[in-house]
This record gives structure tokens, sequence and C-alpha cells, in this order.
């Protein structure tokens, strides 16, 4: 009996989709940014990536709430932040931040091969916010109030608003606000 010719290529196409499918889709989502709402009141969480068909999104966070974010190497200069209110109804969700809000400031898997990501208050301070790396090697920042806080509005060595490094692939970053 003979086989049918296009059986060969169906047994190639079959092993590389498996071996995609046990190693890991190339350019799938490695990394989580999980914001957890530590406030006692509800808050409009968004992200933004500039620059990129990514574009923006938001989600209504209440008290405990938690908002998880797959992102990959396309998110550069991307930043997530919150805003107090009653909920994100009527809001422009696919926006770059307004003034006066902390800023997780982050790109993922860098052309060097890191992760690099900061806390911002440089156009303002609205909530305390933390960014703890899943991989305990990574340092963790803490922002906890403008210019007298943890977060001073303008840039100083060591800082939550310095840039830090952490290997791509590496970890899950949980942003916590209120905390």
């Amino acid at each position: 009996m003979e086989m049918p010719a296009f059986l060969p290529v169906s047994f190639h196409f079959i092993g590389a989709l498996f071996l995609c499918i046990l190693l890991g889709w190339p350019g799938a989502q490695a990394t989580t940014v999980r914001l957890h709402n530590g406030c006692s009141y509800t808050v409009c969480a968004k992200y933004w990536v500039p620059n990129s068909p990514i574009g923006g999104a938001c989600s209504e966070q209440g008290p405990g709430g938690v908002w998880s974010v797959g992102v990959d190497g396309g998110w550069s200069a991307a930043t997530m932040w919150a805003i107090a209110n009653t909920g994100c109804g009527g809001q422009a969700c696919n926006t770059g931040p307004p003034g006066g809000v902390t800023q997780f400031e982050f790109t993922i898997a860098s052309s060097g091969g890191n992760d690099y990501y900061d806390v911002s208050s440089i156009a303002g301070y609205n909530i305390a916010m933390q960014v703890v790396p899943t991989n305990g090697a990574c340092p963790t920042i803490i922002c906890r109030g403008q210019d007298g806080g943890s977060c001073p509005s303008g840039y100083y060595p060591g800082g939550p608003d310095e840039t830090k490094a952490c290997p791509s692939g590496s970890t899950d970053y949980d942003v916590y606000l209120c905390g």
C-alpha cells in the first residue's frame, strides 16, 4: 500500500507544532505584571505602551482586586498607573498617563537581555506604589510619598526612580498600590 505524498510533510508540521507547544511558542507572553489594589477604595488601573500597536487598556479594581497583564518583548517604554475614583466608566482607556500620577515604567526583554523598570513621581504623585519582582535577586522598589517620603520628585542615585534591571524571562512583577 502506497502512502499519500502529503503525509511526510504533515508529520513534520505536527512535530514542529508539538515542539513549539512543549518549548514555548516564539514571542509568547513570558512575563506577567500584576497590579494589586491594596487601597480602601476603587481605582481605575491603566497601562500604555507608546509607539506600539499594543496601545493601552484599563481595568476597574475594587479593594483587594488584582489585574494580571501578560507582557512580552513588544512592551517598550510602557507605563502603568492608577487613579482613585468610582470606576473606569466614561474614561478613555487607550491614552497615555495624565499628569499627577505615580507611574510604574518598564521595558520587557530589552536588547541587552534585561527587563528595565522604575517607579516615577516626576510628573506627580497620587498613590503609594511598591514593585516586587518574583525573582528575589531583582530589586524591589518602594514609593510611599513624594518629596519627604521615599519617592522624591527628582532623580537620585539608588532611589525608586532610578532604573533597575532584571534578567528577562526570570521574573514576574507585582505592583502593589497603597502599600
